[in-house]
């Protein structure tokens, strides 16, 4: 357990005050041990992964951050498919290539969403018209409010899985493991569908600047081009926002749903901006947009 830990280096948008305690956990016992000193402290937990799609205050968190570092894989094989059983720490592209090596294929969309297993189930990670929730079969989670702490198995139905959300988010749950199923097939094509769909990603979005990912979901009316809806980049392009900067927090130029840190952006920079933005595609659309990044 360390205290006073910055935790502006353990996030993609290198923005973030203290923590009060920081605790890395590498298996279930020490996520355990870290809920069990939150508990007996009455502080508050967050857990933190690959820090994406994510903003921390420059105040930091009053209470305990459990950094997500289990990295266990494991392959069992069901005939044309296979099981990939993954804990939360592993970053997408690395379950991609370890089903890869073990013969399966259909993971290549969501490999190139940014970030760890753990974030990803949070918020049922997407990218086009794929779900990470299409290929889950179940979850091992602790829920923070069973006396016992104990480690369950939650099935599909039980994670309640939705478009930007599911019952990790919902209910406070902390992810440590999942089953991920996926079909045999041509290991050499998926290579190359991966490689097209990553250089799709790279030119279309902000690759190598310090941002979280989309700041808002795509809104559900049909407004223009988008998957679920409409895409909140696109009403934020149509509100002439592109480019926009407060402080040091600018609206990619590439793609309207990224902000970016061009180097010394406080966290209230970007809520600035992120108001700005709501407010102007309010004023033109006459909808709200509602945030994808998780704000602590």
């Amino acid at each position: 357990m360390q205290e006073n830990i910055t935790l502006s280096k353990y996030t993609s948008f290198r923005i973030g005050g203290p923590a009060s305690f920081f605790v890395e956990a590498k298996n279930d016992a020490d996520f355990l041990s870290a809920l069990k000193f939150s508990k007996e402290h009455n502080l508050p937990f967050l857990v933190l992964g690959g820090g994406t799609n994510m903003l921390i205050s420059d105040q930091g968190f009053k209470g305990v951050v459990i950094r997500s570092l289990g990295k266990g894989l494991s392959f069992e094989d069901q005939g044309q498919n296979g099981l990939v059983v993954s804990e939360t720490g592993n970053v997408l592209p690395i379950i991609n290539q370890f089903a890869n090596n073990n013969g399966l294929v259909g993971f290549e969309k969501l490999a190139t969403v940014p970030g760890t297993l753990g974030g990803a189930i949070y918020n049922n990670a997407h990218w086009k018209d794929d779900l990470l929730s299409k290929h889950l079969l179940w979850v091992d989670v602790i829920d923070p409010e069973d006396r016992e702490s104990s480690v369950k198995r939650l099935s599909l139905e039980e994670l309640d899985f939705k478009y930007d959300s599911s019952a990790i988010k919902t209910k406070n749950l902390i992810a440590l493991r999942a089953a991920i199923l996926l079909p045999k097939g041509d290991v050499s094509e998926s290579k190359k569908t991966y490689a097209k769909y990553l250089k799709s990603r790279t030119e279309s979005q902000p690759y190598g600047t310090l941002n979280s990912g989309c700041m808002f979901q795509n809104v559900t009316q049909n407004l223009g081009p988008g998957n679920h809806g409409t895409s909140a980049g696109y009403l934020i392009d149509q509100a002439g926002l592109k480019g926009l900067k407060i402080g040091g927090a600018q609206i990619s130029e590439k793609h309207g749903n990224f902000f970016i840190n061009t180097g010394n952006a406080s966290s209230n920079d970007i809520l600035k901006l992120a108001e700005t933005c709501k407010e102007k595609v309010k004023e033109k659309f006459g909808v709200e947009l509602e945030f994808e990044v998780k704000i602590v």
